[in-house]
């Protein structure tokens, strides 16, 4: 904008009762702004971990406080009842609803928008949890697998414990995902009664099909999770896409 035009259209929106000098200055304060804009700087994009690093300083303490909590909850109830590994199962969608409160947050606050138009993208933000999300699991069920081998005195079944861990797990994260993407308003909603609703058909399968949690049936359990981590695998691949493009992962609720 040339000078004479900036300064033209301030004398015509001030008026003329103003004093010579302040316009001037005015004028010359403005020139100085709209020069500067014109000059595109380069600024250094923040790198996804140093961003990791930032999103725990804010979401570390309620993702890992809660994972603690559920952790010492399923521990003292495995710890006070005759447990056998096909419990396990039942205890795990637990750990994956107690992230629900950090990765819709923005949903239940109403700022899906906003985190669509900031220049970290809502993918990135969603990335970010889940990775801190996945590292609090990772050290949960880690910790619960050795607590399992203790009170069973043996390392024999530790194949399918583990199994009975990642299967469940894998199932209600797929679940979870897939809800983010949709960003409905129940989201969150649903998400829980599903989580719940998982610890209830583990705990059935567990009564009703016992033959499931024999040594013979270890193929299934294989194949189950051969078949969900590739789900998982691909949704990740999909958020990170999304990450590099700048956009929001699912629809802006």
């Amino acid at each position: 904008m040339k000078d004479k035009k900036l300064k033209g259209y301030l004398q015509q929106s001030l008026g003329e009762e103003v004093q010579p000098k302040r316009l001037e200055e005015t004028i010359k304060l403005c020139t100085e702004i709209v020069r500067e804009q014109e000059v595109t700087r380069a600024e250094p994009r923040t790198g996804f971990f140093h961003y990791l690093s930032d999103v725990f300083r804010f979401e570390g303490i309620p993702i890992f406080g809660l994972q603690a909590v559920t952790l010492f909850i399923v521990c003292l109830t495995i710890a006070s009842i005759a447990d056998v590994p096909k419990n396990i199962p039942i205890f795990m969608p637990l750990f994956v609803l107690a992230i629900i409160p950090a990765i819709f947050k923005s949903q239940y606050y109403g700022m899906s928008e906003i985190e669509a138009v900031t220049r970290a993208s809502g993918a990135q933000i969603t990335l970010a949890k889940l990775v801190l999300a996945g590292a609090a699991n990772l050290v949960c069920i880690t910790i619960l697998l050795c607590m399992e081998v203790y009170l069973q005195n043996s390392y024999k079944e530790i194949g399918q414990m583990v199994l009975y861990c990642l299967v469940p797990y894998l199932v209600c994260m797929v679940a979870l995902l897939r809800l983010i993407r949709l960003q409905k308003k129940q989201s969150l909603r649903i998400c829980a009664i599903v989580m719940l609703g998982s610890c209830i058909c583990w705990g059935m399968s567990a009564r009703i099909l016992p033959w499931l949690y024999e040594t013979s049936a270890v193929g299934v359990w294989i194949v189950t999770f051969l078949i969900f981590a590739m789900f998982f695998i691909n949704e990740i691949h999909y958020i990170a896409e999304m990450r590099k493009e700048g956009k929001m992962y699912g629809i802006v609720a």
